[in-house]
């Protein structure tokens, strides 16, 4: 018995050097993969990193692009209509791993949200009432009329019946003032007390927000927005006046006063000044929309205004 018990001693040595080594292994195995797992996700990041940098720079290429054509338009002619080559939608477009597409949109069809205030800031009642009939035309509320005039509006005087100022929304949760100054996007009206997301979506594609006392194209103008401008316009009498409108547009604001009612007021055009172009980059794993809104006051005088990136 005394010979075999060093055996066992010894057995139970290597055994414990064997599960040591194992776990030595294991502990390895587990710090390399690991670390490989961390390097890759490096890669990852900044092959994102790269691929966004690239993509934002493909996306002001197109912006680029886009202005040469609005420049070489105002250089063909004074009218914008969506006949021309500014409105044709960009196919996909292959670019070095991915492709670029996306189009220019005349802001000046739709309902300019800074014309709700006169150019000293004053609510402009005659802008409200037009609100007011184009949310009437899509089934909405029309008190987000006055609403979004005391947004704007400089004074903090709530408009009656149915205006808000800072007293209504500084007992909101958070608390929070009235802007009281033109806004830069329409998404702002978001801000309105009970304003949801649904209403917002019905109204969005008719809104804008402009510089105050902005013109409304006659040749993009949405019908809703045109009835909008006269109690004695009707919807279908706009759906007319748009469907039709000649091919190559109308060439003087002439042709379509003459077909509205006597009495009728608003500022009309055919020649716009601002406009959107959306661009969408697809490169390696990301996916960039940029929205660009674009400025021109002449063939050589075109400049972006805003950008924003993921939503307008």
């Amino acid at each position: 018995m005394s010979i075999g018990r060093p055996i066992v001693s010894h057995c139970r040595q290597s055994g414990i050097a064997v599960i040591t080594a194992l776990l030595v292994v294991a502990l390895a195995t587990m710090l390399v993969a690991g670390a490989l797992a961390d390097f890759q996700l490096d890669v990852r990041r900044t092959e994102a990193a790269l691929f966004s940098e690239q993509a934002q720079l493909f996306a002001l290429g197109a912006e680029a692009w886009a202005t040469r054509i609005l420049a070489e338009d105002a250089e063909d002619n004074d009218v914008d209509h969506p006949g021309e080559v500014w409105a044709t939608d960009i196919p996909p477009l292959p670019i070095e791993g991915g492709t670029v597409d996306g189009f220019i949109t005349d802001l000046q069809g739709r309902f300019n949200i800074n014309n709700l205030i006169t150019s000293d800031g004053a609510t402009d009642p005659a802008a409200v009432a037009q609100f007011q009939r184009l949310l009437e035309l899509l089934d909405l509320d029309q008190r987000w009329a006055a609403m979004a005039a005391d947004w704007i509006d400089t004074d903090i005087d709530p408009n009656f019946p149915e205006g808000a100022e800072d007293v209504l929304y500084l007992g909101q949760t958070p608390a929070y003032r009235a802007a009281n100054m033109p806004v830069t996007s329409a998404t702002e009206l978001m801000a309105l007390v009970e304003m949801d997301q649904e209403t917002f979506d019905i109204l969005r594609p008719y809104i804008v927000a402009l510089p105050p006392g902005t013109q409304l194209n006659v040749n993009t103008i949405l019908p809703p927005v045109l009835a909008a401008l006269s109690p004695e316009l009707s919807l279908n009498d706009a759906i007319r006046i748009v469907e039709d409108r000649p091919e190559d547009g109308y060439r003087a604001t002439s042709e379509v006063t003459d077909q509205l009612p006597a009495g009728f007021d608003a500022p009309l055009t055919v020649q716009s000044r601002y406009f959107r172009v959306l661009i969408r980059v697809n490169i390696g794993t990301v996916e960039l929309t940029m929205y660009s809104l674009l400025q021109r006051q002449a063939a050589d005088a075109i400049r972006p205004l805003l950008r924003s990136y993921g939503t307008d």
